[in-house]
């Protein structure tokens, strides 16, 4: 029963949002929730989670590519031809696509935990158990719509820049060895964290006086709009000021940088998305809370990054609870 248990766990991103229903329905009331704890290191669960994560992320990107872009009347992906001019056709298939993917996930989810039938049963699983007003609902819906504009920018520029030749493409997924691919894919989430951590951290006070702290100046214009989510929920994940989220979503750069296909760029637009939008729901069950980026919101000078990669126990920024924060900056 333990091992079953264990797989369904690691294979759950895969059947999101479906799984973690079924599971919910079938969980006992009972039940008292565990004490949020995380270690500075990913276990093998944890990294297995990941991979599944990544996959799914992938699936979707390889939808968007050949999918999509027919079934809503373009000849073929923007990047295969038709972005070699920037026509309003195929950039609104992007723009649309894009904020309709974030209000389906973002949208369905923040139902289902904070207004849906099985609500109050979920209750005790929240890391805040105070529920955010709908203001701040409405305020990170609108960010996050505004983010997924920036994400869908991001995309119709390399399509720009593939069409014509600007930066090399491969075109078919057949050029890497198929174990290169697989590895390719299942370690998106890992690959795209350094991004995230620098990023991220360059907008947090430096706390430094040998140079000027530009931290503090991007915290105060840019990144404390995040930081107005401090009891997230899935609508919080990509609630960013313009310049971060477009800053964000330039991960999608790291495949690009090595030529290959388009799939992969695409799908770590997507990760990005996903990633935010689920690790901020605010729940420790039944979805996929990151209580170590929660413990962010919550005290903001610590967990900068991800634990897939651990660049925050690597430079001293790691907090497991609210006491450990205290220490970082002894």
């Amino acid at each position: 029963d333990k091992v079953m248990a264990d797989l369904k766990k690691v294979l759950s991103p895969l059947g999101f949002p479906l799984t973690n229903a079924a599971v919910t329905l079938a969980k006992d009331e009972k039940e008292k929730p565990t004490k949020p704890h995380i270690d500075p290191l990913m276990g093998t669960e944890g990294h297995t989670m990941a991979f599944m994560a990544a996959l799914r992320s992938w699936v979707m990107a390889y939808g968007c590519i050949y999918y999509l872009p027919e079934k809503f009347g373009l000849e073929m992906y923007p990047a295969f031809g038709p972005a070699k001019t920037f026509q309003l056709n195929w950039m609104l298939h992007i723009i649309i696509r894009d904020v309709i993917g974030c209000w389906i996930i973002c949208g369905v989810w923040d139902w289902f935990l904070y207004f849906g039938p099985l609500k109050d049963k979920l209750h005790k699983y929240k890391v805040n158990p105070v529920y955010p007003s709908r203001t701040q609902i409405k305020h990170d819906a609108f960010w996050s719509t505004s983010a997924s504009v920036t994400a869908a920018g991001v995309e119709i520029l390399l399509c720009y820049l593939w069409a014509n030749g600007i930066v090399p493409m491969q075109t078919s997924l057949s050029e890497n060895p198929l174990w290169l691919n697989i590895v390719l894919i299942l370690t998106i989430t890992h690959y795209r964290i350094p991004h995230f951590y620098i990023m991220h951290r360059a907008m947090h006070p430096w706390k430094t006086t040998s140079i000027p702290d530009l931290g503090k100046f991007f915290y105060k214009q840019v990144h404390s709009l995040h930081h107005k989510s401090y009891n997230p929920t899935a609508f919080s994940g990509t609630s960013m000021h313009p310049i971060e989220s477009t800053l964000y979503y330039t991960a999608a750069f790291i495949p690009v940088a090595f030529g290959l296909h388009p799939v992969y760029a695409i799908a770590i637009i997507m990760d990005c998305g996903v990633g935010a939008w689920l690790g901020h729901d605010g729940f420790q069950w039944p979805g996929n809370g990151d209580y170590f980026h929660l413990l962010h919101h919550a005290h903001f000078d610590c967990n900068y990054g991800a634990m897939h990669v651990p660049l925050d126990w690597l430079f001293g920024t790691f907090a497991g609870s609210k006491e450990e924060v205290k220490k970082i900056w002894e």
